[in-house]
C-alpha cells in the first residue's frame, strides 16, 4: 500500500479536515467573521500543515492502515484497519465505495457513515491512496491540540 501512496494529497487532506474540524468548532460557540475564516485558512493551515506532516508519514499511514490507530502521544480512538474490510462480500462491499470523480472514489472503512474511510485516485501508473479521512471524533480529538485563538 506504501508504495501506492500519495504523500503530497493524502497531507493536503488531512489539513483540510483539521481546517473544517477547526472552524466547526470555533462556530459552534458563536458565528465566524469573513476575516477570521480568511485569518484561519491562511495561518491556521500552517499549524494544520505541521500536525499533518507529523502523522501523513509513511511508517504512520502504514500503521493506521494495518491497525487502525494513529502513534502519537494523545489518545486518538481508532478506525477499523483497512485489512478488516471484507473483499468476498461484494454487494457490501459497493454499499462503501463512494464516487468522488471520474477518478476518484472513497472506500467506507465500517458500516457506519462516521467510521473513515480512505480516498483513492487514478494515476497514470494506477490507482493511489489519496486521503485518509479520519471520523469526526478523531478530528475533534487532534484539533483540541490546535490553540483556540
Amino acid at each position: 500500500m506504501l508504495a501506492r501512496t500519495d504523500l503530497p494529497p493524502a497531507r493536503h487532506a488531512l489539513v483540510d479536515q483539521l481546517i473544517d474540524a477547526y472552524l466547526r468548532r470555533l462556530g459552534g460557540e458563536r458565528p465566524i467573521k469573513p476575516f477570521e475564516r480568511l485569518a484561519i485558512n491562511t495561518f491556521g493551515a500552517s499549524l494544520a500543515d505541521d500536525l499533518a506532516a507529523k502523522l501523513m508519514t509513511r511508517d504512520n499511514i502504514a500503521v493506521l492502515l494495518q491497525t487502525g490507530t494513529v502513534r502519537s502521544n494523545v489518545e486518538l480512538g481508532s478506525i477499523p484497519p483497512l485489512a478488516d474490510v471484507d473483499l468476498s462480500n461484494v454487494p457490501a462491499l459497493m454499499g462503501r465505495i463512494v464516487l468522488i470523480k471520474p477518478v476518484e472514489s472513497s472506500l467506507r472503512l465500517g458500516a457506519s457513515r462516521d467510521v473513515g474511510s480512505i480516498s483513492m485516485h487514478f494515476a497514470a501508473n494506477g490507482w493511489r491512496l489519496s486521503a485518509v479521512n479520519l471520523p469526526s471524533t478523531m478530528m475533534a480529538k487532534l484539533v483540541e491540540r490546535l490553540p483556540a485563538r
